[in-house]
C-alpha cells in the first residue's frame, strides 16, 4: 500500500512541475488531483488483476489501506469531486466552447475517477477483513461474507461486491456474516448515498448552468 501511495504521490508532483504556469489554481489542483489518483488505480487494480486467493490470504494485512487512510481517501474524493463541479460552474460560465470542453473532461474525469476510488479502496479492505484472520493457514475457509456456490474469492469478487453497494447501497447475492464487515457496509452504504447524491445534486446544477 505505502509503495502505492508513494508512487502516486510522486506522480502527482512530476505533473505539478511540468503544468504550464498559467494554469488557473483550480485547474492545477484537478490536473495533480487526477494524475495521483489515476496511478494509484493503475496500481491496485494491477495488484488486484495478478493477485490469487492464496496469495491475498498471505498479504492482506500488508495490502490493506487501513480504516484511518480508508476515511481520508473517501474524505479527498468526495472534496474532490464537489470541488470538481463548482470547478466548471465557475471557470466555463460565459465561456466559448473550445474553453468548456476542456474544463469539462477535465471535471468529469475527476468525478468519475474519485467514484472508482472510494469503492476500490473498500475493496481492498473488505479482502483484508475476509481475510486477515487466516494469513498462515492457506487450508482455513476464511469467513465475514459469504459467496455463492461456496467460491474462495479473489479481488474481482470483492471489487463486485464493493461497487454493488457503491452503486446500489445494499447488497446483492453475497450474504453479511460477521458483525464487523456489517459495520464496514455500513458505513460504505452511507458514505455511497450521499457521495451520490451530492454528484447527481451538483451535476444537474450544470447542467442547468450549461444550457442557460
Amino acid at each position: 500500500m505505502r509503495s502505492r501511495l508513494i508512487l502516486s504521490i510522486l506522480v502527482a508532483l512530476i505533473v505539478l512541475v511540468l503544468l504550464p504556469s498559467w494554469f488557473s489554481l483550480s485547474t492545477k489542483i484537478l490536473c495533480v488531483w487526477d494524475a495521483g489518483m489515476i496511478s494509484f488505480l493503475a496500481a491496485t487494480w494491477a495488484l488486484m488483476v495478478q493477485a490469487k486467493p492464496k496469495t491475498m490470504r498471505r498479504n492482506a494485512q500488508s495490502q490493506d489501506e487501513g480504516r484511518l487512510v480508508i476515511l481520508s481517501i473517501v474524505t479527498t474524493a468526495s472534496c474532490a469531486s464537489i470541488f470538481a463541479i463548482a470547478f466548471i460552474l465557475k471557470e466555463t460560465k460565459g465561456k466559448d466552447i473550445s474553453i468548456l470542453i476542456p474544463h469539462l473532461i477535465l471535471a468529469v474525469v475527476t468525478i468519475i475517477g474519485s467514484w472508482l476510488l472510494v469503492h476500490t479502496i473498500f475493496a481492498m479492505h473488505y479482502a483484508h477483513e475476509y481475510y486477515q484472520d487466516h494469513q498462515t493457514q492457506s487450508e482455513c475457509k476464511a469467513g465475514g461474507l459469504a459467496f455463492p456456490e461456496d467460491i474462495e474469492p479473489d479481488y474481482w469478487d470483492f471489487l463486485y461486491f464493493s461497487f454493488v453497494i457503491g452503486m446500489t447501497s445494499q447488497v446483492s447475492d453475497v450474504q453479511i456474516t460477521s458483525r464487523s464487515l456489517r459495520r464496514l457496509s455500513l458505513l460504505h452504504s452511507v458514505l455511497s448515498f450521499f457521495f451520490n447524491t451530492a454528484i447527481v445534486a451538483m451535476s444537474i446544477n450544470i447542467i442547468a448552468g450549461l444550457t442557460q
